[in-house]
């Protein structure tokens, strides 16, 4: 790979900075603390079906527009249904308040490294995930993994708009103040990701930190882990 001469170097966050967690073993969880037991394959299927439903009325499109905990609440009302768990509108409203009690974020040992590496050779850092601003909040406190590390961070509501889309990408280089061609992206998702930074022009890498992809990512420019980035950074 060769050097590049970048200024700006933006991160995914889940998977990529910090391990995130299964969403249908934390629900188990969250919902074993509310005194209902669902099985895992049964959260999942559940879970599974409130994204299609979501899909076809339309309502999964207001993602990053709907306020965060409207969509939320909204989100684990359908869930319980398809768990048939009658319980009333409270209920939805104790599982999103109780979530990041549940739900596992653990920072990955080279994160805060190469992030500190990356500031003190005075390169501009962001942070683009699809979940909302509230949520990368939460992750980022309970890995703890500083904010300051960030010159930007954007979520699905900060644009209201999810990776892969144009926007968000180009939001984050207006504000930085950078040119496509002098950002790098790093992330885990081949369609969100790295197909989605390189369709404005940010040079991209896919990071397998456990050394599996698709036949489709045999040509993808590819690291194992974010100290390899030093190996493009000049």
């Amino acid at each position: 790979m060769d050097a590049l001469k970048i200024k700006a170097v933006l991160f995914d966050l889940g998977n990529t900075l910090v391990k995130t967690w299964i969403p249908e073993v934390t629900y188990q969880n969250v919902l074993a603390s509310l005194g209902i037991n669902r099985s895992v394959e049964e959260i999942k299927e559940a879970l599974s079906e409130t994204e299609e439903e979501f899909k076809k009325s339309g309502y999964r499109s207001m993602y990053g527009k709907s306020n965060y905990t409207e969509y939320w609440e909204k989100w684990d009302s359908q869930v319980l249904r398809n768990l048939k768990v009658s319980r009333d509108e409270s209920f939805a409203k104790e599982i999103l308040t109780r979530w990041f009690d549940y739900a596992d974020c653990a920072i990955y040992p080279d994160t805060k490294k190469t992030l500190a590496r990356l500031k003190q050779m005075g390169l501009k850092l962001g942070l683009i995930s699809t979940a909302y601003e509230e949520d990368i909040t939460a992750i980022l406190e309970k890995a703890h993994l500083e904010k300051s590390f960030f010159d930007i961070i954007i979520g699905a509501n900060t644009v209201e708009k999810e990776k892969p889309h144009p926007d968000v990408f180009k939001h984050a280089l207006k504000e930085l103040n950078v040119k496509p061609e002098e950002t790098l992206f790093v992330g885990d998702n081949i369609d969100n990701d790295y197909k989605g930074a390189r369709a404005v022009g940010i040079r991209a890498l896919l990071i397998e930190r456990e050394g599996k992809s698709p036949e489709s990512a045999s040509d993808l420019e590819k690291i194992r882990n974010l100290e390899e980035i030093f190996k493009l950074v000049d």
